[in-house]
């Protein structure tokens, strides 16, 4: 297993030469970052409190979400409704000014004002005092307008009526330089998608933060919270487009919890979520950001020995595609089995994993701006021109690098019978032209890593990278030398060098050709029969996958029809997407983004009897407890 290992675990040839090869990487010059959830944070003794945010600072995260809400050992601040305990409010403000403090301002927080499973006491969360006003109707939260206008006050309250402590008598509305954004509520209507119940809700707490608040003025966002709860694979449960369509929301915050399957890593759904210019990221470019406020390590069939691998596969991808993100959650507890992350523990557990890729994030790049309300970091943007390895993959899995899932850069990123497409090494449709085995001639040509031999496109092998005991370096056993495969400090054998192939067979094999950049005149682009054979960032003509110019209307460009798009796909949206994705219907009905809108002839003269009358009294349900899903979902904290 270990020598298939070691062909599978191959360093990028395009280490080793002088060109950028095209690709979905973020080439602007805008800042990601990354962070932690620490729900209790502030019921932690003051001296242990500031022992915990040290070890946050040193991890290189930028924001701790905190949330206002009970837990088994304390109460919430508004224990009645409309009844304040102001000793908790000044236990929250001396947390604030802690991390203010001891961050010396490079850290800011993101504050949940209150938590939707406190609603059902569900997750660990104890019934709160909405909760007994509900007595189990958990939608009256969203429909009914009296609760509304109460929970209007808790935010009032909370963030303009208290005099902040420690920061010279402001309100919390005004500190900006400590708070990043409010949540609307954490994960409102969780666990319920398409939203039955109460959707108005949603703007109008948003449009009540930013303006009767104040929060718009003070330059602190507003951020949705994780609408729906955890966001399936495909799915649109944390961005409906009431989230869109409300001018007051400034971000979309996305919660998901994945773990590693057999076609994927646990970062793998999240590169394919937040496909620069897919109809997600072309919808918010320049209208909301996006931030996934949520996601934690899951365990897989692989065991618990994968969890320093999982985090920072995932935390790996969301900064390759330039989407800010906070764990869920640090703690200082036994971790156990669990998702949570002891940020006080040594860097050999997975601490170490979520602290690299936070350093990481710290510097990578974003297509978003999110200067209004983080600085961009004062040590610069990351200049890395190759895609980073991950360095916590453990020396007996089955494959270290350039397996089904894994991401790439360039076609020598993945196993020669791979494709690198979307920035993920995929195995390719059996109507891909040019794979291994298909008929080629001068007109019918192989993938560019392949050579045309005796008509068929001939299998290739990858080159072996030279590992440290090559260069005199003795490890301490041969399963480190494993885990070495596939680093961009390592080199490439030559052509020539076949002495350490393990078999004849492999020995006749050529190596695989390294394809040239699409911009190069030398690059022919990899052949292809219509738009969904290329990448996203490329178009189909003539036979051959081209590099999109800015000019060209490919993913994410405005469009009317398909025939305008070079991707061949106009989405619901009016903009440019990547072919052969099914068309999502959002809002009520199955006519819902008809022309003639969501709700056409569901009006209140057509609903005068029957069984879809109107009613006057609010929807009741009693929502099941929330458990862990199909996706991997965990209970979230």
């Amino acid at each position: 297993m270990f020598l298939l290992n070691i062909l599978a675990s191959l360093v990028s040839v395009a280490s080793l030469l002088n060109y950028a090869a095209a690709d979905l990487r973020i080439t602007a010059d805008r800042h990601s970052f990354g962070g932690v959830n620490y729900p209790s944070l502030q019921y932690l003794d003051p001296k242990f409190r500031n022992e915990v945010i040290t070890a946050i600072v040193k991890t290189n995260a930028k924001v701790i979400r905190l949330f206002i809400q009970a837990d088994n050992d304390h109460l919430d601040p508004e224990s009645e409704i409309g009844t304040f305990d102001r000793t908790l409010l000044d236990q929250f403000d001396d947390t604030l000014a802690a991390i203010h403090y001891i961050s010396k301002g490079e850290i800011k927080v993101i504050i949940a004002p209150h938590n939707a499973h406190a609603l059902r006491a569900t997750n660990d969360v104890p019934c709160d005092a909405y909760c007994n006003h509900i007595d189990g109707a958990f939608l009256d939260f969203y429909s009914n307008l009296e609760i509304r206008e109460f929970y209007k006050t808790r935010l009032s309250v909370f963030f303009n009526h208290y005099p902040s402590k420690n920061f010279d008598g402001k309100s919390w509305s005004e500190l900006n330089a400590v708070i990043l954004g409010v949540d609307v509520q954490n994960q409102p209507w969780s666990g319920i998608f398409p939203i039955v119940s109460g959707e108005p809700w949603l703007c109008d707490i948003a449009t009540h933060l930013k303006e009767k608040i104040g929060l718009g003025k003070s330059g602190i966002a507003v951020i949705t919270g994780g609408i729906s709860g955890p966001q399936s694979i495909g799915g649109s449960e944390n961005f409906p487009d009431s989230a869109f369509d409300c001018p007051a929301i400034d971000v979309i915050g996305i919660h998901g919890y994945y773990s590693a399957i057999g076609d994927a890593t646990a970062g793998t759904p999240w590169a394919n979520m937040f496909l620069p210019g897919n109809t997600l990221t072309s919808r918010a470019l320049g209208k909301k950001l996006l931030m996934v406020e949520e996601w934690a390590y899951l365990p897989s069939q692989s065991g618990l020995n994968y969890k320093k691998s999982d985090v920072w596969d995932q935390g790996n991808a969301l900064n390759y595609r330039g989407i800010p993100w906070l764990y869920s959650h640090a703690t200082t507890k036994d971790e156990g089995t669990s998702s949570r992350i002891s940020v006080l523990r040594e860097s050999k557990y997975a601490i170490g994993a979520l602290s690299d890729v936070l350093t990481r994030a710290s510097t990578s790049r974003s297509n978003f701006d999110w200067s209004p309300f983080l600085p961009a970091p004062t040590s610069g943007l990351s200049n890395a021109t190759h895609l980073t390895l991950n360095p916590f993959i453990v020396a007996q899995s089955p494959c270290t690098f350039g397996c089904v899932g894994h991401l790439c850069d360039a076609a020598d990123g993945c196993k020669p019978d791979l494709m690198c497409k979307n920035s993920i090494c995929q195995i390719p449709a059996e109507t891909q032209p040019g794979i291994i085995g298909a008929e080629c001639n001068s007109k019918q040509v192989c993938q560019e890593h392949l050579q045309c031999n005796g008509g068929t496109c001939q299998e290739c092998i990858a080159r072996p990278s030279i590992h440290p005991r090559e260069r005199g370096v003795k490890p301490k056993s041969y399963q480190e030398v494993v885990a070495q495969a596939g680093s961009l400090h390592e080199s490439c054998h030559a052509d020539t060098h076949t002495r350490f192939l393990p078999s004849t067979r492999l020995r006749t094999l050529p190596f695989c050709t390294l394809p040239p950049p699409s911009t190069s005149p030398l690059g022919r682009g990899n052949p292809c029969d219509n738009a969904a054979h290329c990448s996203a960032d490329e178009f189909c003509s003539w036979g051959r996958c081209h590099t999109c110019s800015p000019t060209d209307n490919c993913l994410g460009a405005k469009c009317k029809s398909n025939n305008k798009c070079k991707t061949g796909f106009c989405n619901a949206h009016g903009r440019c997407d990547y072919p052969g994705k099914p068309k999502i219907i959002t809002g009520p009905g199955p006519r819902a983004g008809g022309r003639r809108g969501p709700g056409y002839n569901v009006g209140p003269k057509r609903q005068e009897g029957g069984p879809n009358r109107v009613r006057s009294e609010a929807m009741r349900v009693n929502i099941p407890t929330q458990g862990v899903r199909a996706t991997g979902a965990p209970v979230s904290e």
